[in-house]
């Protein structure tokens, strides 16, 4: 599997970096570009989240990133993510991430939740705990920046 780092300092809001690297995603999925599956994609950087007034769940940039990027997999087999902090605690809760892949929001909705609500709500935490998708390492002592991988590969089921 070949590896491919597409930048390590990409900013802007999280749900839309999630979106963008779910594009790129299914392109290498369905089309062997720009890379030839199966692949790992590393990138990082610190996205943000805006909140609105009066909105505010437990999450943090990674598992919103993350929740988005899966919207835009839904039912998409041969993808699957990780993005973390690499300081080890994200947002307002004790994971440093989270985990998701082309049924991750099969899983939410077999537990009640809605993606788009939680989105809304900025409550991606709650949504990734309920499926038990939290990546939880503890406090690691160093925070150099966010990390994501997505590995492609078509002939994992």
């Amino acid at each position: 599997m070949s590896a491919y780092i597409l930048s390590d300092a990409i900013e802007g809001e999280a749900h839309d970096i999630g979106r963008m690297h779910a594009a790129l995603a299914r392109q290498v999925l369905t089309r062997n570009q720009p890379f030839q599956a199966p692949v790992l994609m590393l990138s990082g950087g610190e996205t943000t989240v805006s909140l609105a007034e009066g909105i505010g769940g437990k999450g943090g940039r990674n598992s919103e990133f993350l929740l988005s990027f899966a919207c835009d997999i839904a039912g998409t087999r041969g993808i699957e993510a990780l993005a973390a902090d690499t300081d080890g605690i994200e947002g307002s809760e004790d994971n440093a991430g989270a985990l998701a892949d082309g049924a991750t929001l099969l899983r939410l909705a077999q537990k009640g939740h809605s993606a788009q609500k939680l989105m809304a709500g900025h409550d991606s935490w709650t949504g990734f705990a309920a499926i038990d998708d939290l990546f939880v390492t503890g406090p690691t002592g160093t925070n150099v920046n966010d990390f994501r991988g997505i590995i492609v590969d078509p002939e994992e089921h």
